[in-house]
């Protein structure tokens, strides 16, 4: 059955599904109690996915993988019993039942004691999943892969963690702004709808045209626009607005804060930096605005910038084949401190080489969820970061998320303004292509991910003097060229945040001496990671917002 039949056919599954989410939303009540009941139940709930995916009656690669490794559902059982749920995982680890990001991705064969299995990545699909919302994955290593985001999935889970993260953010009840890019805003209006809630503008950070804007996600926009009417909820259209248009952005949210009392915004930490900078540049004050950065690291030095300007800020992790993995502390340690949605996911970490730097805990996950998109068993993620126990006493505290994420970080990604470029395809342009063209050897060019002195950051091609007389406009048009022929459907958001410059200098050395494609200064070697628009725009404010705390922080 072709893609386009299989859609049409399962509309009026998507449409009772949608509408039985918007009217019966999810409070924070609920959400409170959802996540605590889960957290209590976590081994049960292993055990279910288990025996439903792994050992039910859909084919399922862990399941080749846990009888090669000899291990039976009785065997799993009882370890989960006896041992606990992370020391199971940990023992199926060293068994060999596991994936890397790249076997899972189906991009390479899983060796396993001498046995090859050869898997494709949608043989990870959840093969009960309900009509949802397709997004795409960020296309680091290839064009990306489409992922279907079940409607349940984001009532049940999606949409209790944004509760519990705007009451951690102390936002719940302000009026809501989403600046986010490509098919985001429609996802985020879609979980939104699932907490009786509408957004009070949705701004887009890629343009209209972008091919990341499905047909499907837009058909899913209208139909929660619809449904939301009904309850009295206005669901604004998404609107393009880019990240050189902060100053817009401003004047918006300034207004609205002023009319409300306060606000919240959803976006990139590298949006909420210029949003800052263009407040601070015109002595303009952010307090009472709170902001939950997504879709990119939030460093320290971008926290501070945001923190400067007045504005409250925290941390989001996610990633698309599992969904919200980390929700913002209300009393963060670092920067970036966020809480480990345990209620949905388990962790266990991966020792892994990252080059120019060393060896580092990747995230294995592990999925718990009734409905996930993807059965995660074991799983690598591609990031890395630190993950401790800590007792903080936030809301979160409270619920039984006493696991802390911070200092996430990806193996392979570039990460900035709200778009992911990079991959292995980039080292073909480096060490081939602009050789190649412009001369020199593949030493003599690298890529340089750096923060510049406003926090934003900024990806530096680094050419060689040896090299000789360049034109260095050719070289960055080049280079751009190359990547926009690649996976990389990010690449239009640094250019026209202009993010990518070329510098004449060397190519930056690791440690052991080594010059490679890709280094960052985002990631300090020393550092040991262990488990430890519109020309302008008004926004309405919703019915039910108040204007108290004005200025509240």
């Amino acid at each position: 059955m072709s893609g386009g039949a299989a859609a049409l056919l399962s509309l009026p599954r998507l449409i009772r599904s949608l509408a039985g989410i918007v009217r019966a939303p999810v409070t924070l009540q609920d959400s409170r109690r959802l996540i605590r009941q889960r957290v209590e139940t976590r081994e049960q709930q292993f055990l279910a996915l288990v025996n439903r995916y792994v050992y039910g009656d859909f084919p399922s690669p862990y399941r080749s993988l846990l009888e090669h490794a000899g291990c039976t559902r009785g065997d799993l059982e009882e370890m989960v019993r006896q041992r606990g749920l992370e020391p199971t995982l940990e023992a199926l680890r060293d068994a060999g039942v596991y994936l890397s990001f790249e076997e899972f991705k189906g991009r390479t064969p899983v060796v396993r004691g001498g046995r090859t299995f050869r898997f494709t990545e949608r043989e990870f699909d959840n093969p009960l999943l309900s009509p949802g919302v397709p997004v795409r994955t960020g296309g680091t290593r290839s064009r990306g892969s489409s992922v279907s985001l079940g409607l349940s999935f984001l009532a049940d889970h999606a949409a209790p963690a944004m509760q519990v993260a705007l009451e951690a953010m102390q936002a719940v009840g302000v009026p809501l702004v989403l600046w986010l890019s490509g098919m985001d805003p429609d996802r985020a209006v879609v979980i939104l709808a699932a907490m009786g809630q509408a957004p009070a503008a949705a701004w887009c950070l890629s343009p209209p045209h972008d091919p990341a804007s499905a047909r499907r996600v837009r058909v899913l926009h209208l139909l929660t626009t619809l449904f939301a009417r009904r309850r009295g909820l206005r669901i604004p259209r998404t609107t393009f607005l880019p990240v050189s248009a902060a100053g817009r952005a401003l004047d918006a949210l300034l207004d609205l804060r002023d009319r409300a009392g306060g606000c919240a915004l959803i976006t990139s930490p590298s949006a909420a930096v210029r949003l800052s900078t263009a407040a601070l540049a015109r002595g303009a004050s952010l307090q009472g605005l709170r902001i939950l950065a997504s879709m990119e690291p939030l460093t320290a030095g971008k926290f501070e910038d945001i923190r400067r300007s007045g504005a409250t800020v925290g941390s989001l992790y996610g990633f698309t084949e599992g969904g919200a993995a980390g929700v913002l502390c209300g009393d963060p340690a670092v920067a970036d401190d966020m809480h480990l949605m345990t209620d949905s996911f388990a962790l266990i970490l991966n020792r892994r080489p990252m080059v120019g730097v060393g060896e580092l805990d990747a995230f294995m996950f592990t999925s718990l969820a009734t409905a996930p998109p993807k059965i995660l068993l074991n799983v690598e993620s591609d990031d890395f970061g630190d993950v401790t126990v800590r007792r903080c006493g936030c809301p979160l505290d409270g619920l039984g998320l006493h696991r802390h994420l911070a200092h996430v970080r990806s193996f392979a990604k570039l990460t900035g303004e709200g778009a992911t470029i990079l991959g292995t395809e980039v080292v073909r342009i480096l060490e081939e292509i602009l050789p190649r063209e412009f001369g020199g050897r593949s030493v003599d060019y690298q890529l340089l991910e750096r923060e510049d002195e406003e926090h934003l950051t900024h990806l530096d091609l680094l050419v060689s003097p040896a090299v000789g007389p360049v034109d260095e406009a050719r070289v960055r048009e080049c280079f751009l060229a190359e990547l926009r022929r690649g996976p990389n459907r990010g690449v239009g958001l640094w250019e026209r945040a202009a993010a990518i410059r070329v510098l004449r200098r060397e190519p930056v050395p690791t440690p052991r001496g080594k010059v490679l494609p890709f280094h960052t200064l985002a990631i300090r070697p020393d550092r040991v990671y262990t488990l430890t628009a519109p020309p302008a725009v008004h926004v309405a404010v919703p019915a039910g917002s108040r204007r108290r705390n004005r200025r509240a922080p």
